[in-house]
């Protein structure tokens, strides 16, 4: 029985061969699958983990197709032409940039020139957290310099307060609204390449402080009664004068940059408001690794002066430090005071074009009076953070984890934005070189 059943397969394996040869060559030839070789080779004891991670191993998978989809369609590419037609046309797309604490939003610009020498753009940004922003600013241009007409409107309605003073304390932790609208006129110079530029200007403001939507936290006036400029609208005018050199040409090269600005700003109407303010930024960078690592120090003064017989200044127009842009170890706007002293040494490095680690420490002092400058008074952090740019270089995302007296924080921003000419008692989207 067993000659003859081998006898009957190797006549079928003749037949088979004389029928089929391009088959057993296919057979031969065939490219085994990475899911087959999974199939055969895992242990059957992997069978009930493989179960629970069914889902994860789909999803892997969904994304991995949808990548080779992006890429096959090039709409990445795509995405990029669509932008710079949309740019050539004057129009460009905004993500974030209304500062931080503001929510994930974003915006547009449009920009177009009337006449030769002329510009005019707009500006509209929003956010889920209902902050919202208009700018006009228009721009004429001429051999000596160039005369800027720019008006500005925005809605913050949850603007953090925790008291005046360095000591002010963390739990009573308010909110308030800030509504500003302003309008002013500018002239300005340039020179070398636009990296010297010296400029004056005058613009005029309404600011008024007012209850937030935020039912989570008290409003200002149930920690700190009778506090100044709550509840009432400020209007007055702000006139100016700033410097600034810039003699940084690369991220991770060696240059230095100052700014410094003063302004008076004097009440309108019944009101005796009428103060100084002084304004520096100072920078340095130091080369630690050819384009890719640098030491960057930074220092920030700002003061103001009130005259002897002047209102008190409205506390939402007083300076303030805490966040990603200042002390990254506290609170976003932890400390509000007369004048501000801050210092901060960050190392960039260069993880990717597009990504950059930077560990820094912090430290900073709000007081009044020059005398108050204490050793004990100076509020410290360190950490890491992280930025995310685009192609064009633009910040897209700020990420800080800071430590502190206070315990930690953690800091999201999304976009940039500008530093603006001078400050003056205006609020802006955080700024960090």
């Amino acid at each position: 029985m067993l000659a003859r059943g081998a006898k009957g397969i190797a006549a079928l394996s003749i037949l088979l061969g004389l029928v089929a040869p391009a088959q057993q060559l296919a057979q031969q030839d065939r490219i085994t699958t990475p899911e087959e070789i999974r199939e055969d080779t895992r242990p059957g004891a992997l069978a009930p983990l493989e179960l629970l991670s069914w889902p994860l191993h789909r999803l892997s998978a969904g994304m991995e197709r949808g990548l080779i989809a992006f890429e096959r369609h090039k709409i990445r590419e795509r995405m990029n032409l669509w932008t710079e037609e949309l740019r050539q046309r004057g129009v460009e797309a905004r993500f974030g940039g209304s500062g931080e604490g503001a929510g994930l939003g974003g915006g547009v610009t449009y920009t177009f020139s009337p006449g030769e020498g002329q510009r005019l753009q707009l500006l509209g940004l929003g956010t889920f957290k209902q902050y919202q922003e208009l700018g006009l600013q228009w721009t004429s241009r001429t051999p000596i310099g160039s005369l800027i007409g720019e008006s500005s409107y925005q809605w913050r309605p949850e603007e953090n307060f925790y008291g005046l003073g360095h000591n002010s304390p963390r739990d009573k932790h308010s909110m308030f609204a800030l509504r500003q609208t302003w309008a002013g006129l500018r002239w300005e110079c340039q020179v070398k390449d636009r990296r010297v530029r010296w400029g004056a200007l005058y613009r005029t403001a309404w600011l008024s402080a007012l209850p937030s939507g935020n039912s989570l936290y008290s409003s200002p006036d149930v920690f700190f009664s009778g506090l100044t400029g709550y509840g009432t609208q400020a209007r007055l005018g702000s006139a100016g004068i700033y410097f600034d050199a810039d003699g940084i040409r690369r991220e991770y090269q060696f240059g230095g940059a100052a700014h410094f600005g003063a302004s008076y700003q004097h009440g309108y109407g019944n009101s005796r408001l009428r103060y100084f303010s002084y304004e520096t930024q100072l920078e340095g960078r130091l080369p630690v690794s050819r384009e890719s690592s640098a030491f960057v120090g930074q220092a920030n003064f700002e003061l103001n002066r009130e005259r002897h017989d002047s209102d008190p200044i409205p506390f939402y127009l007083l300076p303030h430090i805490g966040g990603s842009s200042t002390l990254r170890g506290f609170a976003l706007d932890r400390f509000y005071g007369r004048n501000v002293a801050l210092l901060s040494l960050e190392y960039r490095y260069r993880v990717h074009p597009f990504l950059q680690a930077i560990p820094f420490f912090d430290e900073g002092q709000i007081f009044d009076r020059t005398e108050d400058l204490a050793w004990l008074n100076w509020h410290r952090n360190y950490g890491m953070g992280f930025r995310f740019r685009s192609a064009t270089g633009a910040t897209v995302l700020r990420l800080d984890y800071g430590r502190s007296s206070e315990g930690y924080e953690i800091h999201v921003t999304f976009g940039d934005r500008d530093r603006p000419p001078l400050r003056g008692p205006f609020r802006y989207g955080a700024y960090k070189r």
